[in-house]
Parts: structure tokens; C-alpha cells; sequence
């Protein structure tokens, strides 16, 4: 739970595919991700990113040098496994939008998706872009202990 500005308690889940990233619903802070505007999307999810960065403290188990948050990524909720591709916007860095679904954001996605038992080992998930509609895939292959 992170207190946002302007929109409050918002559950948030952080998880790492090569960085750590905050992943929310679009619609939890009062926007569709696929109809909203890109500079609506980025200022929400900057807003997310400045507040997990101040109210948590990331940890890597390796290496101290990859213990920050990354970016936020934004979506549309759908985490449920389906065939049709699920939408988000990755805002990272100093407010930088990846044109694709973002590769380690995908795969963080995935990480967090297969860790609540929405996604199989195998099962190929589809993760489109709000901003170009560029499309990835991916699948978790094993589990880490």
C-alpha cells in the first residue's frame, strides 16, 4: 500500500526482470490506459514512482548497485491469463516512455504474474504498448528457489 498524492492509498506490487519496477492499474488512479493521454499516464506514474521511492527501500540480493526502482509501469489490470495481449505504459528514468512493452518490464510482469499463480510455467503471455501497440511475449520457464 503507497499513499499517492492525489489518489491515496493505492496498492502497488514491485517486482525485478533486470530492474524493479512498480506496476499499478491505470484505473486505479483514475485512467484508461488505452484512451487517456501519454503526458495523463506519465504524470501518474511519475507521481507512483516519487512516492514507492520515498516511502520504500528496495532491496537486491546480489548486488546493491540494482536496489532502486526503476520506473512505474501502468496497465490495464488484466493480469488474469488470457490469449488477447494485455496493455501498459512504462514511464522509467527521468520520465522516459519506451515505445515497446519494455523487455525487463515484461519480464518483472511475468516474474509477478507467475508468483501469483496467474500465470503457468510455459504459458506464453502476450504484453502490447499503449503508446505504439508494438506487441512482446513471454513465458516463465522455471522457478527460482
Amino acid at each position: 500500500m503507497v499513499d499517492v498524492p492525489g489518489h491515496g492509498k493505492v496498492v502497488v506490487d514491485i517486482a525485478y526482470g533486470g530492474a524493479f519496477y512498480a506496476f499499478v492499474s491505470a484505473e486505479k488512479l483514475g485512467l484508461d490506459i488505452c484512451s487517456a493521454k501519454t503526458r495523463d499516464l506519465v504524470d501518474a506514474a511519475s507521481t507512483v514512482t516519487e512516492a514507492v521511492k520515498a516511502q520504500f527501500k528496495i532491496n537486491h540480493p546480489d548486488s546493491e548497485d540494482l536496489a532502486f526502482l526503476y520506473g512505474t509501469i501502468l496497465t490495464d489490470g488484466k493480469d488474469a491469463y488470457t490469449k488477447e495481449p494485455t496493455t501498459n505504459i512504462c514511464v522509467f528514468a527521468d520520465e522516459q516512455v519506451d515505445r515497446s512493452p519494455t523487455g525487463s518490464g515484461v519480464t518483472a510482469r511475468i516474474a509477478l504474474q507467475y508468483h501469483k499463480g496467474l500465470l503457468e510455467l510455459n504459458q506464453i503471455r502476450a504484453f502490447k504498448s499503449s503508446t505504439t501497440g508494438s506487441v512482446f511475449t513471454g513465458k516463465a520457464v522455471r522457478e527460482l528457489l
